[in-house]
């Protein structure tokens, strides 16, 4: 996978999506009950708030950026609810505060495309009543799932991927906006989010949760090597067998992001191979199994593509 194709097909996949400011925040218990849904069902874990990826690029897109491979686990969130509609992904995600992507069972494209997965996306009001948004869901089928309406819908094939993609959609609960392309995932996560209140639901436990969490931008990757489809797709054919986990967060407003990456040798003699050969900025020992690297995220070409093979680590590559 060369540079320029990892930049000539993720402007194909990415040119939809536009830059918007993101801040230090604090987590609120909607978000973290969502957070341990995903974290108990998914390898990796990203989370955003709605106006990094509500806006359309247009003509002023510019791919060598490098908040652009930050955008790459929203496309199909965004990509699905544009086939009931132009507007449909704008209506709905103007309505949520925040948004959460799980993913898991990674696998390669038939040729030139992005690496797929079984996703689950969640939207976060973080107060207030429940939106409506049935209207934007008029052209989207109504499945009844445990007993509950869910809309469903098919989206065409795309590049890389000959076969339609089914995606389901519900409000659940008092606060959440829940988008799946699987139905037993659907199921798994709503039973999560419903159990409001419940302690167990409400619990999250993974490495460097309390550094990450105060973020507006940030992911999270439990390496899984265990029943993996496609080792390239999910790159744990490149990644140090001691690699546990991966942790990335952002403040977007600084253009300034952080990398940790969590390995099981305490001797810290091999730096793991999470950033490609090259990148100006080293992952160094922060500590018995833990290594750090500051990424800039600013507009050129280096930069941008460390994004892009961070991000290729984190589940969300193109491949070729």
């Amino acid at each position: 996978m060369t540079n320029q194709a990892i930049r000539s097909a993720a402007f194909v996949f990415i040119s939809l999506v536009a830059c918007s400011a993101i801040t230090v925040h604090s987590e609120t218990a909607p978000e973290r009950r969502a957070a341990s849904a995903l974290f108990n069902n998914f390898e990796t874990v990203v989370y955003t708030r709605t106006d990094f990826i509500s806006r359309t690029g247009g003509k002023n897109y510019d791919y060598v950026d490098s908040l652009t491979g930050l955008r790459l686990p929203f496309l199909e969130l965004v990509g699905g609810l544009k086939v009931l509609g132009l507007d449909t992904a704008s209506e709905v995600l103007a309505k949520y505060s925040a948004v959460l992507v799980g993913a898991k069972d990674f696998a390669p494209p038939e040729g030139l495309g992005m690496v797929s997965s079984h996703k689950c996306y969640i939207g976060i009001l973080d107060s207030g009543d429940q939106p409506s948004i049935e209207a934007v869901f008029r052209k989207a089928a109504v499945e009844f799932i445990e007993g509950k309406p869910v809309w469903t819908w098919p989206a065409p094939p795309y590049e890389g991927h000959p076969k339609p993609t089914t995606f389901y959609a519900a409000q659940i609960a008092h606060n959440y906006f829940l988008m799946t392309n699987d139905r037993q995932d659907f199921q798994a996560v709503a039973s999560i989010l419903i159990l409001a209140g419940s302690s167990s639901a409400d619990s999250v436990e993974v490495r460097g949760w309390e550094t990450f969490k105060a973020h507006k931008y940030w992911a999270y990757r439990l390496v899984n090597r265990d029943g993996v489809v496609n080792s390239n797709a999910s790159t744990t054919g490149s990644l140090n067998a001691d690699v546990i986990a991966l942790t990335f967060f952002a403040d977007v407003d600084q253009r300034e992001g952080s990398l940790q990456v969590f390995s099981s040798d305490s001797d810290m003699k091999t730096t793991p191979r999470v950033l490609p050969e090259g990148a100006p900025n080293k992952l160094q020992p922060q500590g018995a199994g833990i290594w750090q690297a500051s990424l800039p995220l600013s507009k050129n070409e280096v930069d941008s593509n460390v994004m892009f093979q961070l991000f290729y680590s984190l589940g969300f590559g193109v491949a070729l």
